[in-house]
């Protein structure tokens, strides 16, 4: 095994990151992987906004879940390494369910009440 400073002469030239940035909003791009990749959609997250339709009653962490299952499905299926903790903070992911309650949960007119 080789320690990345033994590649390097001079301790100045290690790079301080490793990964290229992000130059992209992941919160936006999720959302549209999660409703557009047919496989996903189908399997979990049609499922878990169908429940909360049904039921009536918005219950976030499910969506959290689903929000967070599919972070990980995003960042297997475009081979993303950067750790998902950098890529969405918890704030990131409620407000996405947010986002998700309003879009795909309420139909216009209806109220859940604020969860």
């Amino acid at each position: 095994m080789v320690k990345i400073n033994e590649f390097f002469d001079n301790q100045s030239e290690i790079p301080d990151q490793i990964l290229p940035p992000i130059n992209f909003d992941v919160v936006e791009d999720l959302l549209a992987y999660m409703r557009n990749d047919p496989i996903f959609y189908r399997k979990s997250f049609f499922p878990v906004i169908d429940d909360c339709k049904t039921k009536g009653i918005v219950d976030t962490s499910m969506i959290e879940k689903v929000i967070k299952k599919g972070l990980h499905s995003y960042c297997k299926k475009y081979n993303i390494l950067h750790d998902k903790n950098e890529l969405m903070s918890n704030e990131d992911v409620k407000s996405l369910a947010q986002k998700i309650i309003i879009d795909d949960v309420k139909e216009k007119g209806e109220s859940y009440g604020d969860q």
